[in-house]
């Protein structure tokens, strides 16, 4: 069975939008602030590729882990994001090695790293 990259990466950003949402409304620091814009612009970016009835959902229960996760502290959200951003950076790298757009968001992700 093949999997469908895009179905993966739309629901990756709309997960990392709602986190990052999350996060910026406990945290109110202008670093998740960018984070959450980065990440907006990144899930319009595959609604035009793909639609799925599961961004909301995806979105919404990540946006309510982004809260939690936020009212931990700085070091449980230090090593979630990063583990985070890691793993989108890697399945971008390995699934679109030659798409100029998303080598430009990999080099946004990467500045999201704490």
């Amino acid at each position: 069975m093949k999997v469908d990259k895009d179905l993966l990466a739309l629901l990756g950003e709309a997960g990392a939008t709602g986190l990052a949402k999350g996060i910026y409304e406990v945290r109110r620091e202008d670093r998740f602030r960018h984070a959450y814009e980065d990440e907006l612009s990144h899930w319009k970016f595959f609604m035009l590729r793909k639609r799925s009835r599961l961004e909301l959902p995806v979105y919404y229960a990540l946006l309510l882990f982004g809260i939690l996760i936020g009212t931990l502290g700085m070091s449980v959200t230090r090593s979630v994001i990063n583990y985070l951003e890691r793993g989108a950076i890697d399945f971008y790298v390995k699934n679109y090695p030659n798409d100029e757009r998303i080598m430009e968001i990999v080099e946004e992700e990467r500045k999201h790293f704490l």
